[in-house]
Parts: structure tokens; C-alpha cells; sequence
């Protein structure tokens, strides 16, 4: 029987006093501040469960590994969640609880004896290049420089958004036959140098010949002459995808394209980690799995075949 929490009663919500001191420490480690926000979120989504089926506040030491279970099965079969946000739950509640066996707070971890869910590998959502094309005639047809600058540079170096936002005037080698931005604090303080194709040169040159004058010398300046945030990229990116038809498209999903596309192009798979700063190969090989849309193609492909001719 699958233990399901009685209807909402913000009355018998979990004090969340253990996540808030988890997230406390997390953020000294400086985690990234939407991996902290996701850990907070899943954890307290756990939390109100765990409070629902056993009339109890949520601790860490008042939790089973059959509570895990129960929760899992929970996700699965009734809130109909795909297996990559089961493991990613679960996994937030992994680092949790190694926190509070550290911090003295339970003894044993209950998450050893709790598996995550196997699924078939699938690659991240990418976008095709009619897609692509689509999107960027969106943005062409505002004729706003620095917005084509900022989509075209990520669909041809793949960077993260916090990445670009971080770029300044410094970062940037433009020549007439090649040129590089310089990424001088990803993911993990990595340091790496990005080559620019001549769409992207192009793009970048355009837009720094009506770049204002200001004293902030981020490369991509907003409205208040101030370097852009994530959060302003990620408004920009959505705008211009809503008003070209596509739907769920991120500066991430422009990162993924590049990504998948280097590789089907058939560029070396340690070449492709190095542009994107991947320190596992494992992580850079997602892009090698096939997306739904690519099992789509090969099952039309066979209908294709199957025609009489």
C-alpha cells in the first residue's frame, strides 16, 4: 500500500529548521545558488510527505530507510514523476543526510539501502537546426545587436549563462580570422579559453559598435548600464523562443545544442568536454544518448523503408 499524506494542511508542514541550518552550511561551501535553491526545494517537498503519512514533524533522526522507500514508490506511481526528478530528489536527500551524520544529528545513513530509479539514458533537450534557425530569425527581426550577440554566443560557444553574464570587454579576442572568449571562473573555478566561429565573431563586433560608453565593463550591459544577470538571459532567450513557436527553451537548452551537435557533427568527445568545461567525460558522453526525438526519426525512417516501391 502506498502511504499518500492526507490533503494539504499547512498546519502539519514540517518545521524546517534542519534544512535551513543544511542550506546554511551549503552556501559557505559556495554551492551554486540554483543548487542550493533545488536541494531547499526538494528537501521541503520531502518534508511535507514525511509530516502527511506520519503525523509527525520531519528530523532527520525520525526518518527509516522504509520511509525513503515509501517515498520513492509515492513519486513514482501517484505524482507520476519521470525517474530524473525521483533520483534528483532522492539524491538531494542523500547529500542531506551525509550533512547531519556529520553534523551528529543520526548515526546511520537510511538513504544506503535506497536505490534511485534506472531509466533509459536519454540526451538532453536540444534543439534541431530549423529550430535553431527559427530561433534566431526571431531575434534577427528585432534587430537588437546586443540580443543577437547574446544568442548567437551561446548557441556557437555553449556557456553557461552564469558564464556569459560574467564575461567582460577583457574576456573577449575578436580577429578577422579567429577569436576566443576566455571563461575565467566556470563551473567548479574552471578556467578555459572558447573559440569563436565568424557568426559569433560577427555578432559580437556588431554589437560593440553600439555597446554604450559606461563604466562597467561587462561585456553584455542592460537598460541600467550594468552587466546582465542570469535571470535577464534566461527573460531574453524565452521572449525571443516564445515569439519564434518553441516551447521550453532555456539558455541551457542553447548549451545542449551546441553540445550535441559538435558530437553528431563527429568532433572527438574529449574536444567536446574541453569547449563545454566538463571535468568528467562521463558527463559530456549524456550527448552521445539518443534524445526522444532521435528514436522518433529512426522509427519513421523504418516506416519510410517499408513502403512499397
Amino acid at each position: 500500500m502506498i502511504r499518500t499524506p492526507p490533503a494539504a494542511d499547512h498546519n502539519t508542514a514540517s518545521d524546517p529548521g534542519e534544512v535551513d541550518l543544511f542550506a546554511q552550511d551549503l552556501s559557505r561551501q559556495e554551492v551554486a545558488h540554483k543548487t542550493l535553491v533545488n536541494y531547499q526545494s526538494d528537501l521541503l517537498c520531502f518534508a511535507r510527505w514525511f509530516a502527511g503519512v506520519n503525523d509527525e514533524p520531519f528530523t532527520a533522526a525520525a526518518v527509516t530507510p522504509t520511509d525513503l522507500r515509501d517515498y520513492r514508490t509515492y513519486l513514482i506511481q501517484e505524482e507520476c514523476r519521470t525517474p530524473a526528478t525521483v533520483n534528483r530528489r532522492l539524491a538531494a536527500l542523500r547529500k542531506f543526510f551525509t550533512w547531519a551524520k556529520a553534523t551528529a544529528r543520526i548515526q546511520d545513513l537510511p538513504t544506503d539501502a535506497v536505490k534511485g530509479v534506472e531509466a533509459s539514458p536519454r540526451a538532453p533537450k536540444a534543439l534541431e537546426k530549423r529550430e535553431m534557425d527559427r530561433l534566431i530569425r526571431a531575434v534577427e527581426k528585432e534587430q537588437k545587436k546586443r540580443d543577437l550577440a547574446i544568442v548567437l554566443t551561446l548557441r556557437h560557444t555553449g556557456l553557461r549563462v552564469s558564464e556569459l553574464c560574467a564575461l567582460r570587454l577583457g574576456d573577449v579576442e575578436l580577429g578577422e580570422r579567429k577569436g576566443s572568449v576566455t571563461v575565467r571562473a566556470g563551473k567548479g573555478s574552471k578556467y578555459r579559453v572558447v573559440p569563436l566561429n565568424l557568426d559569433a565573431r560577427k555578432a559580437i563586433q556588431d554589437y560593440l559598435a553600439v555597446r554604450p560608453a559606461v563604466p562597467d565593463d561587462h561585456l553584455f550591459i542592460g537598460q541600467r548600464h550594468q552587466g546582465l544577470s542570469p535571470q535577464a538571459v534566461e527573460n531574453l532567450v524565452t521572449k525571443y523562443a516564445r515569439l519564434a513557436g518553441l516551447a521550453d527553451v532555456t539558455p541551457h537548452t542553447l548549451r545542449h545544442s551546441f553540445g550535441k551537435g559538435l558530437l553528431d557533427s563527429g568532433v572527438d568527445l574529449v574536444a567536446v568536454a574541453a569547449l563545454l568545461g566538463h571535468s568528467r567525460l562521463e558527463t559530456t558522453a549524456m550527448y552521445t544518448h539518443p534524445s526522444a526525438r532521435d528514436l522518433e526519426h529512426a522509427v519513421q525512417r523504418l516506416e519510410r523503408d517499408a513502403l512499397p516501391r
